[in-house]
């Protein structure tokens, strides 16, 4: 019995022990994870109202994950500064509020002013500008109306700050260092315990709504070294994105560093751009560029809804002239703007910047060349794509290089950009190259048509798979679809009098729900659908009963090509034959209307997936 009972006694204070100790590591590790908020309490509360001002002022969506994402972020950011010197982390907290509250500001005036926050176009320009511009844009923008503007909001906030006073750390007013006071050795229960977990949990819980986002946008930002990937960043199925103003700033930087290293050397090939002979062969060259447009809703290539009206009559009259067998590179704009510009082609040597500009080669060779886009017109509200693809527009030397004229404003709609055209016909010439860039069906579709144009409804479509929310998404889509037909025909009257060749190509096509409930663009391509419906577009040219008469060598050709396979790579080769140019670069095998046009020639989509062999086109 005695035995017994001294076993016992030594299991029981074993147990003690062992439990006093667990109750130490426990005390201690909720003293390290309490520690941030109780050394930087008064940081952390005024930096998480001021990046939910932020967050409610600016984010159109994600707003009750993106809460949850700044509460983890500002943790880490006050964990960091708990490491360093008390001295040294109270002077970076001062340093950072002030930084913070300066890019609210302007983050929120920007969204303000032009109606998006803070991006890379305004980077840009904020890195071109000098002090008198600077001091003029100011003097325009600080006016009364900004006292009724979001952002006296976010400066009230900082007045609201700076007049609360900052309560010392726990033990700091008694004169103690920052801790568990002396009292609270082994009995660390009750409330400090709860106060622990609830934290640990709510870290937990933050870290994992917030997964998705840092694992898909800030990873995959931050070690790009393209335009590309930096895009794909963005339409990855991320949560709240670039939620905060402090990170548009990078994004911003980013991008700007990316944009300098492009258009460097492309500078320096648009600059040495050099002509050999030109024939003027067409006197006036119209290209019009669309947007999204996805060929299975064109009525021209079979669509059952009258989708494009004036398309049909246009080639059942012989005017319009329909290629079969087009697809694009890429189903990004940005992408298929640099492709499509510059003379490089899949397969040469070198980047699509290694090589110069078609509109340049056309300028150099004596064209005046017109520019009307309502996409990449050189705007601080320009987000990340529009920047990515405007910087081989936009930038001051290219576009001094490539454009005689280009407008200078957006219109709500695509009927805007025949108004700027025609205040600068005045300045055509025996010899021009008109270039349109179209919004036409780009997401959202309901934007992209004026209310009187709505044509069809959600009751036109027999499809039990979709929603009422989709079935209005697909009847938008084909109403945009068929505005986009009516601003085509109003292009084309304008120069049905002239001697003139009108060239239509969209950049990218667009998911629509033809095989299934998804729409938009899929950014990792893997199914047959998806290539099809992304990447094959449609593609026509058009002749005045003028151009007709004079080029029936240029008529037969056309009918000949019609059918030939063909990637808008070499778009180009085509515009240069137009214009009869001679340059180094031209290739007349790259040319669907020269005798000598490779046809065999691989298309390969985003330069991984071979077209022809996903759709069986290579076995024919």
């Amino acid at each position: 019995m005695l035995c017994f009972f001294c076993i016992l006694s030594f299991v029981d204070y074993f147990c003690g022990q062992k439990m006093k100790i667990l109750n130490n590591m426990v005390k201690k590790l909720i003293d390290l994870l309490s520690k941030p908020l109780q050394m930087h309490g008064h940081f952390f509360v005024w930096m998480y109202l001021l990046g939910v001002a932020c967050i409610m002022l600016i984010n159109a969506f994600g707003k009750h994950v993106a809460v949850f994402e700044l509460f983890l972020d500002l943790y880490i950011l006050t964990a960091l500064l708990t490491m360093l010197p008390k001295k040294v982390s109270k002077g970076l907290e001062v340093l950072l509020t002030v930084v913070f509250y300066l890019l609210a500001i302007i983050d929120v005036f920007c969204n303000w002013r032009f109606g998006s926050p803070m991006g890379p176009a305004f980077i840009f320009n904020c890195l071109q500008t000098d002090g008198r511009e600077a001091g003029e844009a100011l003097s325009t923008f600080l006016n009364w109306r900004i006292l009724l503007s979001p952002v006296m909001l976010v400066a009230l906030l900082g007045v609201v700050q700076m007049g609360t006073p900052s309560l010392p750390p726990r033990g700091e007013e008694d004169g103690l260092s920052p801790g568990p006071s002396p009292k609270r050795e082994g009995s660390f229960k009750g409330k400090e315990i709860r106060r622990g977990v609830v934290l640990f949990l709510l870290l937990c819980f933050c870290g994992y709504k917030s997964y998705v986002n840092k694992q898909f946008l800030y990873h995959n930002y931050f070690v790009v070294d393209d335009a590309l990937k930096m895009e794909y960043a963005h339409q990855r199925p991320y949560t709240t994105g670039f939620y905060l103003p402090v990170y548009r700033f990078l994004e911003g930087l980013k991008a700007w560093q990316i944009h300098r290293q492009q258009v460097r050397l492309l500078i320096k090939k648009v600059e040495q751009t050099e002509v050999d002979s030109c024939s003027f062969r067409s006197p006036r060259i119209v290209l019009i560029i669309g947007e999204s447009y996805n060929r299975r809703h064109s009525q021209l290539y079979g669509y059952p809804l009258p989708t494009t009206p004036w398309q049909v009559e246009a080639e059942e009259d012989s005017a319009l002239m329909v290629f079969t067998d087009v697809v694009t590179p890429y189903h990004q704009t940005s992408e298929a703007f640099k492709t499509m510009f510059s003379l490089y082609a899949y397969g040469m040597r070198g980047q699509w910047n290694d090589y110069t500009l078609f509109p340049a080669v056309f300028r150099k060779a004596g064209y005046q060349v017109f520019f009307m886009t309502n996409q990449f017109v050189k705007s601080p509200k320009q987000d990340v794509w529009d920047f990515s693809g405007g910087s081989i527009l936009n930038d001051e030397r290219l576009s001094a290089a490539q454009f005689t004229h280009r407008n200078t404003t957006m219109h709500p709609y695509d009927e805007g950009l025949l108004q700027d055209y025609d205040s600068l016909r005045q300045f055509q010439s025996k010899a021009d190259l008109i270039i349109f860039h179209l919004l036409g069906q780009h997401f959202s579709y309901e934007q992209r048509f004026p209310e009187g144009n709505k044509v069809f409804k959600p009751k036109d479509y027999q499809r039990k798979d979709l929603s009422e929310e989709e079935l209005t998404l697909l009847a938008n889509y084909d109403n945009a679809t068929r505005y986009n037909d009516k601003v085509l025909r109003e292009i084309v009257s304008r120069f049905a009098d002239d001697e003139a060749i009108v060239v239509y190509v969209p950049d990218h096509g667009e998911l629509i729900f033809d095989t299934g409930s998804e729409y938009g663009r899929s950014f990792e391509v893997k199914t047959h659908s998806e290539v099809v419906e992304q990447f094959e577009i449609p593609f026509w040219i058009w002749m005045s009963n003028s151009y007709r008469e004079k080029h029936p060598e240029i008529v037969r050709e056309v009918k000949v090509a019609r059918k030939k396979p063909f990637m808008t790579d070499n778009l180009d080769q085509l515009l240069l034959y137009l214009g009869g140019i001679g340059c180094k670069d031209y290739r007349p095998e790259d040319n669907p209307l020269c005798k000598e046009y490779q046809s065999k020639r691989p298309r390969l989509l985003t330069g991984t997936i071979d077209y022809d062999a996903v759709t069986g086109r290579s076995k024919r």
